[in-house]
């Protein structure tokens, strides 16, 4: 449990910090590293606050990408330059089309028995190649069964803020599947789900088609261009540019616009704010191609975890969480079999919920008021007039705060709010991260960017706990 708790502060502390992205950067020249365009960000705290910065879309460690550079900052010419050598270092050794070349080598002119895999370099090694890969982590005997799973034999990327590739097991890639099939879906847009491009790749029957979309480089040697490209889902930026739009739109025409989907399974620690600017996109590419009608919008199933339903609802309003619980196979703390309540990754969808049919088996039932199937805890609130249950034992209803909470919280007459038992009152649980008022979040804080706002938050922490002490 304690793990699973820092675990969550941690993707949390990904999206709730001192620092924020501006996504609208109308009228100004906006910087590239090696992973395309950058972000603008800006910091509330410390001896910088209200000051803007560009860093790397993709990697938020600067140990991963250590590109930086104040807005207001003029740029020298020799740093610019150093600049370009620094991302063409960091690019892909090969092409898209030499990885495509090199790995039909390896199919068509390698026996199975000698074929080999540098897992440490992701890269499919040619004859004589293996002395430079001498110390590294090589799979041996790869045969084409074996090929046709390359979520298997590549080393899953990890990073939560950046490829986060934690897989998804046999029965939530089956689970999918059918819901797309029963949903009347003949085109799927992977973003950042390579499994479940793999198994659409695998259908013996064809009904589905897929386009991957992902940052992975590995990938440009299993799929052409067809079916993949490598893409950075946080500054919507194709990295072999109008050809992989071309492609992508190639794979969209034909088909009606009532048959396309998209599958999105971002890094859990990324932003939302800059992962809807790219769904956005595409969304209006969707359109484009399939003529589909103005007020229609891409069909969409997100994944991610149950305790981020807030960002995307603020991001979109026609969003709804379902109850089915998604396991991994590669995550402890995201497989059901080894959680008390199951996974606390869940699905946000824009299709209507009713649409997607949970199994009684698994112990999931059909809510008639809500008019979408909830878990078997997840029972319905007359008061609240909703299935309220996110995660664990049944929520309860606060009539003093008007809502359902979970059984593990009581209700505090200091906070006025329901907070977990044996909590500390002198910490803020809520209100503006700049300024410490209640009436509004940050984003509306009319201190924002300004310089007193983290002394005039301290203040009103002081005067929140003189009054706790007085009561």
């Amino acid at each position: 449990m304690l793990q699973f708790t820092k675990y969550i502060n941690k993707i949390m502390a990904a999206n709730i910090s001192d620092t924020d992205v501006i996504i609208d950067t109308e009228g100004i020249t906006v910087p590239e590293c090696a992973h395309g365009p950058a972000l603008m960000f800006v910091r509330y705290s410390g001896s910088d606050a209200g000051r803007r910065f560009f860093a790397c879309s993709a990697f938020r460690d600067r140990k991963d990408c250590s590109f930086f550079q104040w807005c207001d900052e003029k740029v020298s010419q020799e740093k610019l330059e150093m600049r370009k050598v620094i991302n063409k270092s960091m690019q892909p050794k090969y092409s898209h089309r030499q990885y495509r070349e090199r790995f039909q080598l390896v199919l068509k002119g390698i026996h199975k028995k000698e074929r080999q895999l540098c897992r440490t370099c992701g890269l499919f090694l040619l004859p004589d190649e293996e002395k430079e890969h001498e110390d590294h982590d090589i799979l041996n005997k790869i045969d084409k069964a074996m090929l046709k799973l390359p979520s298997q034999l590549f080393t899953p990327l990890d990073n939560n803020r950046t490829y986060a590739q934690y897989l998804f097991s046999k029965k939530t890639v089956a689970f999918v599947l059918d819901q797309l099939k029963s949903l009347n879906k003949t085109h799927v847009i992977c973003l950042g789900a390579p499994r479940i491009h793999e198994a659409i790749m695998n259908e013996e029957t064809g009904t589905l088609k897929s386009y991957l979309l992902d940052l992975d480089f590995r990938y440009m040697q299993m799929y052409g261009p067809e079916n993949f490209s490598r893409y950075n889902m946080f500054n919507h930026h194709f990295f072999d540019g109008e050809r992989s739009v071309q492609f992508l739109t190639k794979f969209l025409t034909g088909c009606s616009h009532d048959q396309v989907v998209m599958v999105f399974d971002p890094p859990f620690g990324g932003m939302v704010e800059a992962l809807s600017v790219s769904i956005r996109k595409i969304s209006e590419l969707w359109k484009s191609v399939t003529k589909a009608p103005t007020d229609l919008t891409l069909p969409i199933l997100w994944f991610f975890p149950y305790f981020m339903e807030k960002r995307i609802i603020d991001s979109f309003k026609d969003f709804q969480m379902l109850d089915y619980k998604v396991d991994y196979d590669n995550h402890t703390l995201f497989r059901g079999d080894v959680k008390k309540h199951g996974s606390p990754v869940r699905i946000f969808t824009n299709i209507h919920p009713q649409k997607i049919k949970l199994s009684a088996d698994e112990g999931y039932r059909f809510c008639a008021v809500c008019k979408r199937y909830s878990a078997k805890e997840n029972i319905h609130c007359d008061v609240c007039d909703s299935c309220p249950t996110k995660y664990g034992a049944t929520y309860r209803h606060c009539f003093k705060c008007n809502r359902c909470i979970k059984p593990s919280k009581e209700h505090c007459e200091v906070c006025r709010t329901c907070q977990l038992k044996g909590h500390s009152c002198d910490k803020p649980s809520q209100g503006c991260h700049i300024c410490g008022a209640l009436d509004h979040k940050r984003r509306e804080c009319p201190e924002k960017g300004s310089q007193k706002a983290s002394k005039r938050k301290r203040k009103w922490v002081e005067n929140r706990s003189k009054k706790k002490m007085k009561c």
